[in-house]
């Protein structure tokens, strides 16, 4: 199955990682490439009339485009130039999409499309996974990280946590963090009954290890249960993991976005990439695509 990849394009250096980042998955998974810019109308830099600043995000494209087709000709690369509000029209694009793959760097002053908090409320409402990839990343790392929620929503991040960690050929690891319910011991004023609570959190880790051995037998897979919040365990496991994958659930309220608190914070504690997948992760509909230019 070839997947469909989307990279966001803006000509700086988030999105020349995304775009390194999504050719180096080349190298391990059949994929159609789409290199997109979103043209913000209305929006110009200070100073700049807006005729001379479109075609900034067109030349960048254009750029990239031709990198691509010099150093990985086998790869079919398609360009899209989209004109709109950034995230309406990646979301958008997201529904015919297996994979967006966008860099962020959010501590750069640096104008254009990708930067902010735009990975983050894309992160949120895209209707395929989205891969989050820090500036400056280099490829490396020891093996994939998947968080695993006790919420329902483990089974999407977990299959393709699987899929990465088989076609890398590196080991999975399955981190869950739990905490103690604020309302046990303070509510009935009893003891918090933690071999229960333990036996509980074991057995969600246990359900996915072994959903893990039915699918991928041969794949090579560790689980770690960690007591505390779940966001720094997940950072402190993916320290030098290839990738984190990690879901949304559809719980947070931060900035009025549906990512989930988790998400949230680890995508601003970013290790490595991250992939964010959400709860009804489904395939592209290969009968539809972008306006092209």
């Amino acid at each position: 199955m070839v997947e469909r990849v989307i990279v966001a394009v803006d000509g700086g250096p988030a999105s020349r990682a995304a775009l390194n980042w999504a050719l180096v998955r080349a190298e391990n998974v059949p994929l159609q490439l789409e290199l997109t810019t979103v043209v913000e109308l209305g929006w110009s830099p200070v100073g700049g009339p807006e005729e001379d600043f479109q075609p900034v995000y067109e030349r960048a494209l254009a750029e990239a485009s031709r990198f691509v087709s010099q150093n990985f000709p086998a790869v079919k690369t398609t360009s899209v130039v989209r004109r709109g509000v950034p995230v309406d029209e990646l979301v958008r694009a997201s529904a015919d999409a297996d994979l967006i793959v966008i860099g962020t760097n959010k501590t750069s002053a640096l104008a254009g499309a990708v930067h902010g908090t735009l990975p983050l409320r894309l992160a949120a409402h895209a209707r395929c996974a989205v891969a989050v990839i820090p500036s400056g990343w280099v490829a490396g790392g020891d093996g994939v990280v998947v968080g695993i929620e006790d919420d329902g929503t483990m089974d999407a991040p977990l299959d393709l946590a699987m899929a990465e960690a088989v076609a890398r050929g590196v080991p999975l690891e399955l981190v869950h963090a739990w905490s103690i319910p604020a309302t046990l011991g303070v509510d009935f004023g009893a003891a918090v009954p933690f071999d229960a609570l333990i036996e509980a959190h074991e057995d969600i880790v246990a359900r996915a290890r072994e959903r893990v051995a039915a699918k991928t037998p041969a794949l090579a897979a560790s689980t770690t249960l960690v007591q505390g919040a779940a966001a720094p365990a997940l950072v402190e496991a993916a320290k030098d993991a290839a990738v984190l994958v990690v879901g949304t659930h559809g719980r947070g309220a931060v900035a009025g976005l549906i990512l989930g608190s988790v998400s949230h914070d680890v995508l601003l504690n970013m290790p490595c990439p991250v992939i964010v997948v959400p709860r009804s992760r489904r395939p592209a509909d290969p009968t539809r695509s972008g306006a092209s230019e």
